[in-house]
């Protein structure tokens, strides 16, 4: 290379260095730089309208010193601009708020309108803890300072968790003319059974501009006997619809029979949230939108597999053909699993007997059968029926009961206990064929087997002592006493009792219930049983099915022990009699012992 191209290419690298140097400079950022100087001239701008403010409040203050109003003016002015949470934070105000707050407290110390300014800024249990302790000291205070009280203090109650002290002083202060908390002072009516109040502060109330009184209109509108009182709040405050709970007014409005509108409310709510997705399969029910209704059936949705079993049950009775949709085709897998399942259950204990019994005769060991007529294969039916026919029963009368069979969450009512009802009755009347053969002594018994009431009296005392018993270990071991089965007993004890009276209660809860147990279990089964393997191991197991199926752990050997009694009174008698009788003392003192408390 010579001299000129030595020279040109060091030229060249040269100028690209400077230019990669030049591009690697910061451009002026112009558009970052006018942004800045807007964003400061608002802050100053802000600064001079807060000083002159200020200014003009101080003003006013020195011409009026003892103005309290004024002065209280002054700190909320101040606490705006001092809590960044609040409004535009100015650093001045934040120390000039405290300053001028602890002037008001030495200068006022007893007003109203300092201890009410102060209250402002509390919330929940707090504000509802300060509020109380004013209102002891509140009564000689100017009305509209009182009723502002109270509707604070409600509102901490409210927040804090307590609804019942929050409407009280709603009322209170709806009374002395606060219309916010009408719909708070209308719900603690209707809880205290006031509805005929209730619906008369909701109709005399103007509207409300307060979206939480709004939605709490709705609320208290919805316990009212109209079903049309919670569409009527809505409609009042249709400006103000969006802000009231999306379920409130969805049960507002199938309460009104219009299901299309709740559905239309509900649409575009938290699908996954299983109380929103109850309400919207309850609206496409009630709309008949079959289709959507199967849409919200998600049987592999395993914590809340009951409420899924439940709709699953109430939509196939409702409309059978929905069965055949995807969501619903788990559904038929597993309730017909579930049926065989339950059909084959008994076979667990019968099989084995079955081939215990063959054993025992090549031995020449044969058991002498309790009744004669009875054998394995009607041990297995009587087995089967009480399983399987009293759950479809159930469900054909009353689907939401699968939800109940699982969760055991039931609530007391008429329907629960008419759909019980039918199904004692049903299973009463399929468990009749397999009794074909037995005599009138062996169900009623004779005047031999009325003699033996003493030892029904007696085992009797035996399974109260035993029941007292298990109750004191199991308290002083912690053990929960309330259980799946306590539960359902007390709910169609109830229901019972507001179906027809505590007395239809104590008839088929103390009555038709234990003669159908009887007849399964110390009829059917140890009857069964018995033909096959020895009095004592037929007992036992005719026993522990007899525990097992009242699914209440903490009082299971209580069960088991009345299997073993009543076994051992047909054995003794032979007759079902004493065993029924023992049966119905029990229930009957049990139903009603919870009649009488409840």
């Amino acid at each position: 290379m010579d001299t000129r191209a030595a020279w040109r290419a060091l030229c060249a690298a040269a100028a690209l260095f400077i230019g990669l140097a030049q591009a690697a400079e910061p451009v002026p950022d112009l558009a970052g730089a006018q942004a800045g100087m807007a964003i400061g001239k608002v802050e100053e701008a802000t600064q001079r309208a807060y000083d002159d403010a200020l200014a003009t409040l101080d003003a006013a203050i020195r011409q009026a010193p003892g103005d309290i109003e004024l002065a209280v003016s002054r700190c909320r002015f101040l606490r705006f601009y001092g809590d960044p949470d609040v409004g535009r934070w100015i650093p001045a105000a934040e120390d000039a708020h405290a300053s001028c707050t602890q002037q008001l407290r030495e200068r006022w110390p007893n007003a109203p309108q300092v201890a009410l300014f102060e209250m402002e800024t509390l919330f929940g249990e707090e504000a509802a803890k300060r509020g109380e302790a004013i209102l002891k000291t509140a009564d000689h205070w100017p009305s509209s300072s009182r009723r502002e009280l109270l509707s604070q203090t409600s509102m901490g109650h409210e927040f804090s968790g307590n609804p019942e002290r929050a409407g009280e002083l709603a009322l209170l202060a709806v009374r002395l003319g606060d219309a916010s908390r009408t719909g708070a002072a209308a719900q603690y009516l209707a809880s205290q059974k006031k509805l005929d109040e209730a619906a008369d502060l909701l109709a005399k109330a103007a509207p409300s501009e307060n979206p939480m009184d709004v939605a709490a209109r709705v609320k208290a509108a919805l316990a009212l006997p109209d079903p049309k009182a919670g569409v009527a709040q809505l409609r009042r405050q249709p400006n103000l619809m969006e802000f009231v709970d999306r379920e409130a007014a969805a049960r507002a409005y199938m309460r009104a029979g219009d299901f299309a509108s709740a559905q239309r409310v509900l649409k575009d709510v938290c699908i996954k949230c299983e109380a929103t997705r109850s309400l919207k399969f309850e609206a496409a029910m009630g709309a008949r939108d079959y289709a959507g209704a199967a849409k919200l059936v998600d049987l592999t949705d395993r914590p809340n597999f009951a409420m899924h079993l439940s709709r699953f049950a109430t939509l196939a009775m409702a409309a059978p053909l929905t069965l055949v949709s995807p969501t619903m085709l788990p559904g038929v897998a597993i309730f017909v699993a579930y049926l065989f399942v339950l059909l084959l259950a008994p076979g667990v204990v019968l099989v084995p007997a079955h081939y215990r019994g063959l054993a025992r005769r090549l031995k020449g060991r044969v058991s002498e059968p309790l009744f004669p007529a009875i054998g394995l294969w009607r041990a297995w039916y009587a087995g089967a029926v009480a399983l399987i026919v009293p759950m479809l029963v159930m469900l054909l009368v009353w689907p939401e009961a699968m939800a109940d069979m699982f969760s055991g969450n039931a609530e007391a009512s008429a329907t629960m206990f008419q759909a019980f009802l039918i199904a004692e009755i049903t299973a009463l009347v399929f468990i009749a064929p397999a009794l074909a053969g037995m005599t009138r002594r062996q169900f009623i018994g004779d005047r031999a087997v009325l003699r033996t009431w003493w030892v029904v009296l007696l085992m009797w005392g035996a399974l109260i002592a035993l029941g007292w018993a298990l109750a004191l270990i199991n308290g002083a071991l912690g053990v929960n006493l309330e259980t799946h089965q306590t539960r359902m007993v007390a709910a169609m004890a109830e229901g019972g009792a507001q179906l027809g009276g505590p007395m239809l209660s104590l008839l088929i809860l103390a009555l038709v219930g234990p003669v159908f147990e009887e007849l399964v279990f110390r009829g059917l089964l140890l009857g069964g049983l018995s033909r096959h393997i020895s009095f004592g191991w037929a007992n036992t197991l005719q026993a522990l099915g007899f525990a097992a199926m009242h699914d209440d752990p903490p009082r299971f050997l209580f069960y088991f022990a009345m299997g073993l009694f009543g076994g051992w009174l047909v054995k003794r008698t032979g007759s079902l009699a004493p065993a029924v009788a023992l049966h119905v003392l029990n229930n009957a003192v049990a139903v009603g012992v919870l009649l009488w408390v409840g």
